[in-house]
């Protein structure tokens, strides 16, 4: 890890390094006693406090400057107390349960996988935020602690009811959306690359397999042995799967299928 020039109260403060100091910091925000720093590559008196808040607890530094100084003491430190262990990519999703609010109303619902026209369809929307890049060892890692966010993305055809059973199918599609997420952050946290440039290709490269493979493979398994929820046996024994996949935090297959 290494910065070009000073960060900090009086530092020249450029954007790469300011965001490598600020995603440094926040693995440690807990032990800080702060709140996280958001990677923008702005040096404002949240991320000068949290730099001398830094040199306090870890540096015991009597008269701590505010300022990280390429080769200084506080960078070495930084470089060689990466992130906590504990410290990793998470994903939750927001509603947990779909209800009937959560759908958008529209005259005809159309299942872009096989074209068929369908009561409902439920898909996901996501978002990794981005939390700048950390050091460990000689490599970069993705910032941490970091979130991926997942919400619904769900029609209904006018003048359908919403049954329980229409529900629970949909919510199936849904929760598909949030394992495979958890399971790209499991990948993301791990992940590791000589440079930046590696690591955003790791990152493009992990989105591709996960979210654009592996789900559309599971939805259409899914969809071929429900009969899109008509046959009750499947669509049960999926629904069982379903929760024993979200009840293993480091699951990493459903029904034979890799997340």
């Amino acid at each position: 890890m290494s910065i070009t020039a000073s960060v900090g109260l009086g530092g020249k403060n450029t954007v790469a390094d300011t965001r490598l100091i600020q995603a440094s910091i926040n693995p440690h925000f807990k032990a800080l006693g702060i709140d996280l720093l958001e990677v923008d590559g702005k040096c404002g008196p949240l991320t000068r406090g949290a730099i001398k808040r830094y040199q306090q607890v870890f540096l015991k530094m009597t008269s701590p400057d505010s300022r990280v100084d390429p080769g200084g003491k506080t960078v070495l430190h930084m470089a060689n107390n990466p992130a906590p262990a504990d410290v990793v990519v998470s994903a939750s999703r927001l509603p947990i349960k779909l209800k009937a609010g959560d759908f958008l109303q529209v005259p005809v619902v159309m299942d872009p996988a096989d074209g068929t026209v369908q009561d409902a369809y439920t898909a996901f929307e996501y978002e990794i935020f981005d939390k700048g890049a950390r050091i460990v060892g000689t490599d970069y890692a993705f910032g941490v602690p970091n979130d991926i966010e997942v919400w619904p993305n769900a029609q209904v055809r006018i003048g359908v009811t919403l049954t329980p059973a229409l529900l629970a199918h949909e919510q199936f599609h849904y929760d598909v959306g949030f394992v495979v997420c958890r399971a790209l952050a499991h990948q993301l946290t791990i992940a590791r690359a000589p440079t930046i440039g590696g690591l955003v290709t790791q990152l493009n490269s992990l989105v591709n397999l996960h979210i654009n493979k592996r789900v559309k493979l599971i939805q259409r398994r899914y969809d071929i042995d429900t009969q899109h929820g008509l046959n009750a046996k499947y669509q049960r024994i999926w629904l069982d799967r379903m929760t024993a996949c979200i009840a293993n935090p480091t699951a990493n297959q459903i029904g034979g299928f890799w997340l």
